[in-house]
């Protein structure tokens, strides 16, 4: 949906950086063969990092596969899926449909993009309606704090992330739903707030809301962000993962501030 949660690849392992890319190409797979080109389209790095932790927190057994596609049409690589790859892809639609929808109430565009992945929420929501139903409420409320032009982004980061939490949680009450849910919650403040700073400026321009519009102080926001990702990181150390342990420890430790470290650079 934003692309926040990426890993940073120079502090991995060549045989890490090879399982994310499998992953990857996994999730891919997986929006290829139940949505086509409308999912491949959309494939983000946040969904992958799903994937990767509710396989290895499950112990799901992985199914690999070798495949050519578009974007590598000369030689067959490698790709990993199962289980929870399969659920993340629904999760990746879903989302994309409220990103898409967001945009066309924002700025008037993609209504195409908004009817074409529209097709798909019915069976999506029929499917998963907690999820669904938590996203659909959420963003409804942010919508309409929106409009009043409610200005407290530590709020408003705070509803984006109980919009998105129970995306996080696929089996509703088993022993790491709180967990799952806390985790999900924490990422979605902190992807919230990075989304907002990043388009601070643009959103000025264009005269959009941007929660961020009064607050000057950069060291305010980073503050804000610390927060979100120190309250992430210890719901996700409350995880007993193993196989895909570092790639997710780089995500979260590293990963998501990649693009705040490039606009420090700048």
């Amino acid at each position: 949906m934003f692309g926040y949660i990426t890993p940073t690849k120079s502090n991995l392992t060549k045989e890490d950086i090879g399982k994310y890319r499998a992953y990857y190409c996994g999730l891919c797979h997986e929006l290829k063969e139940k949505y086509g080109k409308d999912g491949t389209v959309n494939l983000s790095y946040d969904m992958v990092f799903l994937s990767l932790l509710l396989t290895d927190l499950y112990n799901e057994e992985e199914e690999e596969g070798n495949e050519k596609c578009v974007v590598r049409p000369i030689k067959e690589h490698r790709y990993i899926s199962g289980i929870y790859t399969r659920y993340a892809a629904d999760m990746q639609m879903l989302l994309s449909y409220y990103s898409a929808l967001d945009q066309l109430n924002d700025e008037s565009k993609g209504e195409k993009t908004v009817e074409r992945l529209g097709k798909y929420l019915p069976d999506i929501a029929k499917k998963y309606p907690r999820q669904a139903g938590c996203l659909k409420k959420g963003l409804e409320i942010l919508s309409e704090k929106e409009k009043q032009g409610f200005d407290s982004a530590p709020e408003m980061a705070l509803i984006f992330g109980d919009s998105i939490k129970e995306i996080f949680a696929p089996n509703e009450a088993d022993f790491f739903a709180p967990a799952l849910r806390s985790l999900g919650a924490n990422l979605g403040r902190f992807i919230y707030l990075m989304d907002a700073f990043k388009d601070k400026k643009q959103d000025e321009k264009k005269g959009l809301y941007n929660p961020l519009k009064d607050i000057n102080d950069k060291s305010i926001v980073e503050n804000m962000l610390l927060n979100a990702a120190s309250d992430a990181s210890a719901s996700f150390e409350k995880l007993p993962l193993d196989d895909n342990l570092a790639i997710l420890r780089n995500i979260i430790y590293s990963g998501i501030w990649r693009s705040y470290d490039k606009d420090d650079k700048k």
